[in-house]
């Protein structure tokens, strides 16, 4: 008789976390703690914990690159197979599921974001967040998805150049990249007076500078 496949994810009971008679594997966080947990539901999650455990046999495993608050609400996830996220801890639990390769768990951060998309104010503050997650994404985790959804959301808000384009250019002008001035350009649908206002008072601030020098 074949074995039945468990597939994720899946409500494991996050009590049995910590519960050193269901733990096999020492988690240790970035500030010198630890947590037991089992080695069989971690792989059942992610491919990298099961190299881990099967290739490596590690029973170790240290995660000190992540707070351990993020760590441990991440391993909450995996026993219980669900995700209640929050913009405050968005980046860090996206890049952790990204890190350990647990695809369920990224869908729901991309699906989080997405909401977060929706119900966007037109704030600036709040446009800069997702783009800025967006960019993060896509520059460091490899992941195109977050800016897809941050050019369809604000290609529908009117004024965008505006409303955002223009401030986050005389924000960032300093360190901004050539493919993060494409993404707000292509935002724009042709309108590129602010843009061009924006480069314009960026490059007399300059001369200034250097006048006075």
């Amino acid at each position: 008789m074949s074995a039945t496949k468990v597939s994720v994810p899946c409500n494991f009971g996050v009590e049995n976390l910590r519960d050193e008679f269901h733990g096999n594997v020492t988690v240790e966080f970035e500030d010198s703690t630890s947590m037991m947990a089992s080695s069989l539901i971690l792989s059942w999650n992610s491919e990298v914990f099961t190299r881990m455990f099967t290739e490596y046999r590690q029973t170790t495993v240290e995660v000190k690159d992540f707070s351990k608050d993020v760590v441990v609400m991440f391993l909450e996830s995996l026993y219980s197979g669900d995700l209640v996220l929050e913009q405050s801890h968005f980046r860090e639990i996206n890049k952790i599921s990204h890190a350990f390769r647990v695809r369920w768990m990224s869908e729901k951060c991309t699906a989080a974001f997405t909401r977060f998309c929706e119900s966007c104010s037109q704030n600036f503050k709040e446009m800069a967040f997702l783009f800025d997650e967006a960019i993060y994404s896509e520059a460091t985790l490899k992941c195109k998805d977050l800016m897809e959804v941050v050019k369809a959301t604000f290609s529908r808000i009117e004024n965008v150049a505006e409303l955002f384009v223009e401030q986050y250019l005389r924000e960032n002008f300093a360190n901004i990249k050539t493919v993060t001035v494409a993404h707000l350009l292509g935002m724009c649908d042709g309108q590129y007076i602010p843009v061009l206002r924006a480069v314009n008072d960026h490059i007399q601030m300059e001369e200034g500078i250097t006048a006075t020098v």
